[in-house]
């Protein structure tokens, strides 16, 4: 009974993986006006998906939205200030530091910039 209910499951997460991963491909981005500091959010930034965490006012980080883990889009978390990966369960910090698996890699950092 307990296997059964474990194989359902599983099938289920399975089954949500590439819907998942292929809503966050699809999912409009946020705009990119009126992030304050301590928000981050999935923009586009010159026509790429970018997950942008605003630091302070004059710093933003600017972070590859896909997770480390199998390729799923990221997103913010408000509550917890975390990205959290929607597929298998990943979060990273602000700064896209792995915070709890099953990614074992950080989110890859593009850049880190100041605004003019």
């Amino acid at each position: 009974m307990i296997l059964m209910a474990s194989l359902n499951s599983s099938l289920k997460q399975g089954l949500l993986y590439p819907k998942r991963f292929l809503e966050g491909r699809l999912k409009k981005s946020a705009s990119q006006e009126g992030l304050e500091p301590g928000e981050g959010a999935v923009i586009d930034l010159n026509g790429k998906k970018t997950a942008v965490y605003q630091k302070s006012k004059d710093e933003r980080i600017i972070l590859s939205p896909v997770c480390t883990h199998m390729g799923c889009i990221v997103g913010w978390n408000k509550s917890d200030k975390t990205w959290d990966c929607p597929c298998h369960g990943a979060r990273y910090e602000a700064d896209g530091t792995v915070k709890k698996g099953p990614a074992q890699k950080n989110l890859e950092r593009m850049k880190k910039i100041s605004k003019d």
